[in-house]
């Protein structure tokens, strides 16, 4: 388990504004009212807080699911004031590869940022057809110290090959460049 201080590194943040900005537009354009947000490794869950920070308004409620229960427990302190607020945020101490989601409701999204840290596709196979995911990576190599890469993606196109869906609405990348480490962060959205 790591310090709540990590979720707030330069490339992380940035990463987390650049999806709301995205989502934000793809949910006003195709009329997505009141979405049910699964985010999916959702660690302390800075990106639920960031969502509801940005435009609370524009979702029904997020759901938070992380594998490590002290993250967890940091992910309710850090989201305390929607316990009590609309929308509601649910963390869940779960293993994202043995949830089943087929009971979500429609209006559903399904956020992963953490795809490069999954040991496989299994938690993407849980996903519903026809559900809004958002999904980011980067080019990391395995091998990368203090990382937990275990899936690298050299491009975006690798990397949308691997996550198909129906209908790709938004695909891109960034470079993040600290001199002495030097990355792309992919992100798509689309519809499975």
């Amino acid at each position: 388990m790591s310090e709540l201080t990590e979720s707030f590194k330069h490339s992380l943040i940035s990463s987390k504004l650049w999806l709301c900005q995205e989502l934000e537009k793809v949910i006003a354009g195709n009329q997505i009212k009141n979405p049910i947000v699964h985010i999916l490794g959702s660690w302390h869950n800075i990106l639920g807080f960031m969502l509801l920070v940005r435009n609370p308004s524009l979702y029904g409620a997020i759901h938070g699911y992380d594998i490590d229960k002290e993250s967890i427990e940091l992910s309710d302190k850090v989201l305390d004031n929607w316990k009590y607020a609309y929308p509601k945020v649910y963390n869940h101490n779960l293993d994202v590869d043995e949830v089943n989601f087929s009971s979500v409701g429609n209006e559903s999204i399904f956020i992963n940022c953490s795809v490069d840290q999954m040991k496989d596709t299994t938690w993407y196979d849980n996903i519903p057809e026809n559900k809004l995911v958002c999904l980011q990576s980067t080019d990391l190599p395995l091998t990368t110290d203090n990382w937990d890469v275990r899936q690298s993606y050299l491009t975006k196109v690798d990397f949308t090959e691997t996550y198909r869906v129906r209908e790709l609405i938004y695909c891109d990348s960034i470079l993040f460049d600290y001199g002495h480490l030097k990355f792309y962060r992919h992100m798509m959205i689309g519809i499975k």
